[in-house]
């Protein structure tokens, strides 16, 4: 049994190793000039995946995959006038003619105050304050007032700026972003903020959007963790307002030995830049497009603590993946322990019945982990249900789901030292279509 669901996306994907390469040099250059005079730390990370799939009884097909990640950005100290941050990734296939992939998250250089009351930067940031809409090339500035309340201390933030484009490193022509947020930060992480972010494109307000977040600990006992999304104006003045994206996460320790949690996820997949460049052109758009895909999950766990490296426990939820789909529900029991009898030991179990109808399925998962040493991990892993995505051109992909499947992962966790770690992993997939052995391996580097 297959369930697939496909997904649209229509950036096109550029060559863009040559540029990637072009600004790291650059960045690396600056960033060690600015590391001069600022403390600075960063990692660079190579990983790889090899792997040979064989349809049926056909012919086997060979995949490469290479990905480099580099974050370096400055450590602050009290004092400081300047900081900077480079965060970028690239993928490269070079067993296939798929374009090269950049991520660039983050290339930018700060000014502040000494107290920190001013803050002012330049380049490609990512505001974690705005959650998922938080990308902006441009200029950002924030003011601290000085002084703590019973609450905390306040935050105002403004920035405006481009959008960079997905997978590259050119900006979106006609597109500008801008917007603002006031945060509260308290102790022990609490954190209150609400923001406003307007994206414009080609004059037309593609997207007006009210975010809020919002988490809350209470001593041990109590957290509480929300966010939440609310489109003010539809895509090009179409459609109505409406909650685009909630979400809370709440967790209750009953006691030292049982402790208590709550999702609740719910949301609509709208997309907002295809209706209104079908708006600019002049193109007819499909009412359905503007109501969107609704998904919707709540969860509640049980989780008891016997010993104190044993943990049991048990999870009831409900999710309907559009509006129209009836709901599911799902139902889960695992089971933990680690350093088993003293030794370097884990094992975890978790077995999960899907209730979808015709679609219901029961699948499982477990893992066994061993410590051989405080700088060597090892662990073996077996599942019977995946989950694959399949990258087609022009339309996305598709997910399929696969309850009557194998999988076994191998893999081993090495430090060899504070600045050095490898990572290798032996996988192999079993289905009744298809049969796939992967070899990932990876590279990281501290320094």
């Amino acid at each position: 049994m297959i369930r697939r669901q496909r997904f649209d996306s229509r950036l096109p994907l550029r060559r863009v190793g040559i540029q990637l390469i072009t600004l790291s040099a650059l960045l690396l250059c600056a960033t060690q000039v600015a590391a001069q005079a600022i403390p600075a730390r960063g990692r660079f990370a190579l990983f790889t995946t090899l792997s040979e799939r064989r349809q049926g009884g056909g012919p086997s097909s060979d995949f490469t995959e290479l990905i480099s990640m580099i974050t370096f950005h400055s450590d602050p100290n009290p004092g400081d006038l300047f900081e900077f941050s480079v965060d970028a990734r690239i993928a490269t296939y070079p067993s296939s003619e798929r374009d090269e992939r950049v991520s660039l998250y983050e290339a930018y250089v700060g000014l502040h105050t000494r107290n920190q009351s001013w803050s002012l930067r330049l380049g490609q940031m990512w505001l974690h304050e705005l959650g998922g809409l938080g990308s902006v090339g441009g200029l950002f500035a924030e003011y601290r007032k000085p002084g703590q309340t019973s609450w905390g201390r306040w935050r105002f933030g403004l920035f405006a700026g481009l959008e960079l484009a997905r997978y590259d490193l050119e900006y979106l022509q006609d597109i500008e972003k801008g917007g603002v947020f006031v945060a509260l930060d308290g102790a022990h992480g609490r954190q209150h903020t609400l923001g406003y972010v307007l994206v414009r494109n080609h004059g037309l307000t593609e997207r007006a959007v009210v975010s809020f977040s919002n988490f809350i600990p209470v001593g041990r006992a109590f957290t509480l963790y929300q966010g939440l999304e609310y489109d003010s104006e539809g895509p090009a003045g179409l459609g109505d307002p409406e909650l685009t994206y909630f979400f809370a996460n709440l967790r209750f320790r009953v006691s030292p030995a049982v402790e208590l949690q709550g999702t609740y996820h719910r949301g609509r997949s709208l997309d907002a830049r295809t209706i209104t460049e079908d708006v600019i052109d002049g193109r007819p758009v499909n009412p359905e497009t503007l109501v969107g895909l609704l998904f919707e999950s709540a969860r509640l766990r049980l989780m008891v603590r016997p010993g104190r490296n044993i943990s049991v426990w048990a999870s009831y939820g409900a999710d309907r993946n559009t509006r129209d789909d009836p709901t599911a529900t799902r139902f889960n029991l695992g089971f933990s322990a680690r350093r088993i009898f003293g030794s370097g030991a884990d094992i975890s179990i978790s077995a999960n019945s899907t209730d979808r109808g015709e679609d219901s399925f029961d699948s499982m998962w477990g893992s066994f982990g061993y410590a051989i040493s405080q700088r060597v991990y090892v662990s073996l892993d077996y599942r019977d249900t995946l989950s694959i995505y399949h990258v087609t051109r022009g339309d996305g992909g598709i997910v399929e789901i696969r309850p009557d499947s194998e999988f076994y992962s191998l893999s081993s966790n090495i430090n060899l030292n504070r600045t050095f770690s490898l990572l290798l992993t032996m996988e192999h997939l079993k289905h009744s279509d298809f049969d796939e052995r992967r070899l990932l391996t990876g590279l990281i580097i501290n320094f």
